[in-house]
Formats: C-alpha cells, structure tokens, sequence
C-alpha cells in the first residue's frame, strides 16, 4: 500500500513538474503582451507548481501597493549573495521586460536557464499596475508594438520614474523599500527607449559613473559593463550606450544621460546598488525587443553568478567609502572637453519635404546601414559641493506632516532619535537666497532649480519630539552609513531633488507679518537713532544706489528688514546642520 502511494506521489509530482504555464507572449507569436490578469495567473502557477524554485516575496507593504512579487532562490537576503531586482513597467507602455521576464521563468523551470546559488532574483512584474491597466495601441506614437499596451502614468497622472525624491505615489514607496529593505546588489530597470532610429535593438543605460563611489565607479566602469557588452556580442547583439539624443542625429555623438535621484536608477545609486536600465529600441518588433531584453537579463544573472563574490567586496568597499566621506558633490554637468570614441551602428540620415508642410524633415534610410566611431561624452563635473554635517535635526512639525517625502526615514529602516526635552544649541542654519521657479508645473509641482542658501551659525530652540538624523553613529553606524547619501541629496535645499526644491517647504518664503507706514515710520525713525550702525549702513547704501535713495518706500521697508520687528522665519530653511562641539 506505501509503495503504491509513494509511486503515486512522484506520478503526480511529475505532472505538477511538466505544467510550466504559458506566456501570452509565446502563445501570440511574439506580438502580445501579457494583460495584469495574464501575468498574475502566470506567477501564480509557476509559484504553486514549482514551490522550491520560485516563491512569492513575503513583504506585506509591497503587496498591497505592487500586487505579489516574486524571489527565485533564496527567499531572504543574505550578505553572502547577490541578489538583482528586476523593475517591469515603471512606464507601463513599455512592458518588454514584463513579457522578457516571464520567459526568464519559463526558462529557469524547465532547467534551461540555471541559476547560480550566489544569485538571488526578485521579480517586480508590474510596477505601474494602475498605468498597466489602461490600455491602448495608440498611446506611444513612436512604439512598433505589441497590438496593446498601458499608459506611462498611474492612477495620479504622475511619471514615476520621476517620483523617487518626492515620493508623491505609493508604488514609489513601496519600491524604495525594496531598495532598502531587500539590499539589492544590482538592480535592473526594463524599458523602451525613444529618439533617434539605428541598427542596435538593444541600448545599456548606466548610471552616470562620475557620482558613484570610487570603488564602485571602477568596478562597474573599467570592468563589469565592458564584459556585458562582449558577452552580449558573442550572442549577436551589438550593445551601445544609451543614445541620449533627441534632435536631428546622433552621428556626432551624444551626452550621457544624468540620472539624478528623482530616477530609480539614480535613487538606487544613494544606497551603492548598481544600476542597470535596460533600453530596447522603439522601431524594432515587439518579438526582438522582449528577446533581447532576455539575452541581457541573462546575460546579466550569469555575470553575477560567475562574479558575486567581486561584486559584494565591491559594494562593501563602497559603503566604507561612503562613510567616510566628508564632501559631497550636487548639479554635476557635462564636461563637454572630455570624451570617448564608440562604435555606433547607425543609419544615415537626410531630409525631404514633409507631405503635411512641404518644409524639410528628418527621415533615416535604413537601406544605408553605417558603423563608425562617435563621441561619447560621459565625464560631468559638481558645481556645487556641501561638508556633511555629523546630524540634521528636523523640527517635528515639519517632519511629522511631510507624510510622502519623509516616508523612508518615517519607516523602521530610518534611523533618528527625538529631543527627550526642550534645549538649545548652536546650529548651522541656512537662509535661502534665490532660486528659479519652472513657469509650468512639473509631475505636480512647481520645481525649484539653481538654488543658493547662506548659512550662519545660530543658537537654535529645539523642541522635545523633534528628530536628531545622525549621519554617524556608534549606536547604528551600518545603518547610518547607508542613509548617509540619501539623506544629503534630501536634506541639502541646492541639491537638484532635495525636499526644498520639490516645493516641501514654499510656506517659509513667504512674509506672515506687515507693517503701515504712517505707524511704523516713527518706529524705524526711533530704532535707527538708537541704533547709529545701522543708521550708517542705510546712508552707504543711499550713496552706492542713487535710484533707492530716491525711494521712499524701499527705505522704509529696509530699516523693516534689519529691525527686530521683522520676522527671523522669513526665507530660513526649517531643517538645521548639527556639526558636533569637539
């Protein structure tokens, strides 16, 4: 009776073995893609008939915003392996990597692909599911297929690819605690490019190197981007870098794209993870597409495998590097002196009137294929560079009510104290000088750019329940050095997607209280008599600008400015620098 059971066991075992789901992508021939029903029954199955291979990830705060995603080997982190995120969908019309990754799965079941034991994988099936889920064939002009697909914004009309900084959507939240919290090594975002036609079906973005950490620069540039272009060669396809180009053609070469914290990419960056965003080209079939975006996938898995080892010491140096570091650089722009030759296969490209305006247009002829060297220039320089202090210190009121920006430091993966009790110190506090506001809204704000502070020391009333963010500490100094860049790129107001300059603190810009001349020129009259320094300052600043000397009003309103009666919160930014007493 055992035995008849113990062979029933393995006949059923076997058959749960052979029912390897299906892609829509296969079953179509190459040219649909799975709907979010599709891809979710797919998971599904692969995960209840093969239960040891691959496995829901356990994670209830991602569940609930990007649906369940899913671990091929080993479930929990382990500072021992390498463990790669895949993203699918941050634009949800550009789902070749939802479909590429399916096929990764069918692939690793059936023992086609193997999976090296120093490599885990999480899977991200669909990150902008609300975006997945409205579909057309008609939203992305440019895109050769597949017959549908979604929308590139979510449920809010937001961009999440520009979302990482602000955290105005709740899949970004969940992603960057996937970021923290499962301690990817590498992380690989799928998506279609747009912009110029060429050969190549398959582009490599990489984040901008010169912001790495040295350790991690080196690596990745010198060597692990060079070997995934040989190994992707060796496979027929001719990897290039990003073609960062929108105009007329890229023949003479193009700026590397700059990935500031706002991307994922370079969100990812902060935490010393490397990051991969995975560009296929929008004029090649859907079925070349998702088949490349494969070959790199795996391409990718299998360097990790082989390398693991390498990659964790690097990253693990990066970290240090981090922590020690005492400078931090913002605004890096291309140095346009610097450059590398690359080999572009291209199409040459002329004009011919345009049969709606009869004015010249651009069109490439693909019946003349070239290859030839271009310039490619990816060396940038910082404008601008800040001292790390040893704290912030931010005022509850304000962190408390900043439920979106503050959400990664709000969660258990944070790291801060609070004031026990009212106290003051000597704090480093700056006051906002100038800054450009964008005419038009941008994902749902008015984006500050080009940001100057001054800073001065004051001595600063700290309240009890305000938060101490320590950027080193003996308590916690892993966990410190982790945030460390993360919270520099947030809390500094001239870093280009600092909390500042997504609009998180406009209300201290402007002037609550006023005055009426009649009443406050005996005021102004009285101060200045008891006060004959500033007195003097007016009569060298009437003598230096002859148009103010002529101007009542703007004379009133600058004894205004330099008397106790003007209110000190005018223009000051609310977080504060603590630079320890040594």
């Amino acid at each position: 009776m055992f035995r008849y059971f113990t062979i029933a066991f393995i006949f059923c075992s076997v058959a749960l073995k052979a029912q390897i789901p299906t892609s829509t992508f296969e079953s179509s021939g190459g040219t649909q893609n799975a709907t979010l029903k599709e891809v979710t029954n797919f998971y599904q199955k692969a995960a209840l008939n093969y239960p040891l291979k691959i496995a829901a990830l356990k994670s209830s705060p991602i569940t609930n915003v990007l649906g369940t995603c899913y671990v091929l080997g080993q479930q929990k982190p382990d500072s021992t392996i390498c463990t790669i995120l895949i993203n699918n969908a941050i634009h949800a019309g550009e789902p070749d990597g939802v479909d590429a990754c399916m096929l990764l799965v069918r692939d690793y079941l059936k023992g086609n692909f193997k999976l090296n034991s120093k490599v885990r994988i999480i899977i991200v099936p669909v990150f902008n599911r609300a975006g997945y889920l409205n579909r057309s064939s008609t939203s992305r002009a440019n895109q050769n297929g597949p017959e549908e697909y979604g929308f590139r914004a979510n449920a809010q009309n937001l961009d999440l690819n520009r979302d990482f900084m602000k955290a105005d959507a709740p899949e970004t939240k969940a992603l960057q605690y996937l970021l923290v919290h499962e301690k990817p090594t590498i992380f690989l975002d799928t998506h279609v490019s747009d912009g110029a036609d060429y050969q190549h079906i398959i582009t490599l973005l990489v984040s901008q190197h010169n912001k790495m950490e040295k350790p991690l620069d080196e690596y990745v540039s010198n060597i692990m981007i060079p070997e995934l272009f040989n190994k992707m060669a060796s496979k027929n396809y001719a990897l290039s870098p990003y073609v960062n180009h929108f105009e007329e053609t890229p023949d003479n070469g193009w700026q590397e794209f700059y990935d500031s914290p706002r991307f994922a990419s370079g969100f990812a960056t902060l935490f010393n993870i490397i990051p991969l965003v995975v560009e296929t080209h929008m004029l090649k079939s859907y079925q070349q597409r998702v088949t490349a975006t494969l070959e790199l996938l795996k391409t990718t898995i299998d360097y990790a495998g082989t390398n693991a080892s390498e990659i964790i010491k690097v990253k693990k140096a990066s970290q240090q590097s981090m922590q020690n570091r005492k400078q931090f650089f913002f605004n890096w722009k291309c140095d346009t002196t610097q450059f590398n030759y690359i080999f572009f296969q291209g199409f040459t490209a002329g004009h011919k009137p345009s049969s709606i305006s009869g004015q010249p247009r651009l069109f490439y002829d693909r019946d003349k294929p070239y290859i030839k060297s271009v310039k490619f220039f990816n060396q940038y320089q910082p404008l601008d560079f800040v001292t790390a202090p040893d704290a912030y210190i931010i005022p509850a009121a304000w962190f408390e009510n900043n439920a979106t920006t503050f959400s990664l430091l709000k969660s258990e993966w944070g790291t801060f104290e609070k004031f026990s009790s009212d106290t003051v110190l000597e704090l480093e506090v700056y006051h906002l000088l100038n800054f450009t506001t964008v005419k038009k809204p941008y994902e749902g704000h008015y984006l500050h750019t080009d940001t100057k502070v001054e800073s001065q020391k004051k001595y600063v009333h700290v309240r009890a329940g305000d938060y101490i963010f320590r950027l080193s500490s003996k308590q916690n100094s892993k966990q410190a050095a982790i945030f460390k860049r993360y919270l520099l790129e947030l809390l500094e107001p001239t870093a280009p997607d600092s909390w500042f300059n997504w609009n998180g603190c406009d209300a201290v810009l402007q002037q609550k209280e006023g005055y009426s001349d009649y009443v406050f020129e005996d005021l102004a009259s009285k101060y200045l008599q008891e006060h004959p320094s500033v007195q003097q300052e007016l009569e060298t600043l009437k003598l230096k600008d002859t148009v103010f000397a002529k101007d009542g009003a703007a004379q009133l309103d600058w004894v205004y400015k330099h008397s106790p009666w003007y209110e000190k919160t005018v223009n000051r930014y609310p977080i504060y620098r603590w630079v320890y007493k040594k």
